[in-house]
């Protein structure tokens, strides 16, 4: 072999063992700069194309809101109307219950079942209609009855009927207004930070019969607005006009006014300011106690109810020289509570609006009530 063929030989060696090594360079390198877990031979695998031998799951069919059935997170209101959809009593005399009727129809293709009738407060009586099955066009009819207060104003109640398989109840609203023959517009004052110490009232008699406002007491100025009572005949309704201004600094809380309508006595109204009213130690249905009108020379019963039945009272005074007064007795009351009866005879010659404070004593705890009244021969 010549020295110019070895020499080639030699020469490729080389150029094969640089090639070599070039390339073991070049792959650590590129395994180095690779992210972990990669391999230069991995490829991103694609999914087959679907045939028709290859089951697809298809989208569920969107429904428009109106067919979605309900979820038992919204209540489902029964197929029942009210008639009247809600009850007015009308005018209720003080203690005196107001009644009225309400029908109940079903409105929807199947019998429904009742389960409930509820009355929101026990002042409310209702009668029983659970189990009553109403038909199609079918109906059902519920007596309610509203307690009178002795408290004059607005009572509100309400009665929620409940059908089996559904969630809702039918809300049947409940209205009465307690009243004496004779009322006030409005029934309050609002004199909080010294308003409304001037302004006009409304005294109408219910039946629309004349009357006269015989006098007034608490209110300082008053008079009768385009009425002279010595020429003109008595009206149904009068706009009084008061006037505290004379007594900002200490105001009464309430207005009298003693009418002479049958029944009516005397009317009061509510002076609201930032002297709040007392809180009996002794919990009782109404402090105060309207007798209407007391003869001259008789007596007459006033009723204060204790929600507490098991307290004992012990005595009634009053420091007032205008009548006398004797605990006459006491009764169980209503869900557990006590009727206090008291004697109140007006002195002899007493007569126009009185206003009788009362202590009551039990045992452990006192109370301060009051009796207003007209006193006439």
């Amino acid at each position: 072999m010549s020295q110019k063929t070895s020499y080639r030989k030699q020469k490729s060696r080389a150029f094969a063992c640089g090639n070599v090594g070039f390339l073991a360079v070049f792959a650590v390198v590129l395994l180095t700069v690779m992210p972990c877990g990669a391999r230069p031979q991995d490829k991103p695998q694609t999914q087959p194309a679907p045939t028709q031998d290859t089951p697809q799951s298809k989208p569920a069919p969107r429904v428009p809101p109106a067919q979605r059935p309900l979820s038992k997170s919204v209540a489902e209101a029964p197929p029942l109307v009210a008639d009247p959809v809600a009850l007015d009593l009308g005018f209720l005399a003080p203690n005196t219950p107001g009644e009225g009727t309400v029908t109940i129809k079903n409105t929807g293709t199947l019998p429904v079942t009742i389960n409930a009738v509820v009355a929101s407060c026990k002042c409310t009586t209702i009668n029983d209609l659970v189990g009553k099955i109403i038909a199609p066009s079918g109906s059902e009819t519920i007596t309610i009855k509203l307690d009178g207060a002795p408290a004059m104003g607005v009572r509100r109640s309400s009665v929620k009927v409940t059908v089996d398989g559904f969630a809702r109840a039918l809300d049947i609203a409940v209205k009465g207004e307690v009243s004496l023959p004779v009322r006030v517009v409005p029934p309050y004052i609002n004199a909080i930070e010294q308003k409304n110490l001037t302004g006009r009232l409304i005294i109408e008699s219910l039946d629309r019969k004349p009357f006269r406002i015989l006098s007034e007491k608490g209110g300082g100025g008053f008079s009768i607005q385009g009425f002279d009572g010595a020429t003109e005949a008595p009206r149904s309704s009068y706009v009084v006009s008061y006037d505290l201004s004379a007594s900002a600094k200490d105001l009464p809380s309430h207005l009298l006014f003693e009418t002479d309508a049958v029944g009516a006595g005397v009317v009061d109204v509510r002076v609201r300011s930032e002297r709040a009213p007392k809180k009996p130690a002794i919990q009782f249905s109404d402090v105060r106690c309207n007798l209407g009108l007391i003869p001259a020379k008789s007596s007459k019963e006033a009723l204060f109810t204790i929600a507490n039945g098991t307290l004992v009272v012990e005595s009634v005074t009053t420091t007032s020289s205008e009548a006398t007064i004797a605990l006459a007795r006491t009764e169980p009351g209503n869900d557990g509570a006590r009727n206090v009866f008291i004697t109140v005879t007006p002195a002899a010659e007493f007569a126009g609006i009185l206003v009788l404070p009362i202590v009551l004593k039990t045992a452990t705890h006192r109370a301060e009530l009051e009796v207003i009244a007209s006193v006439r021969p």
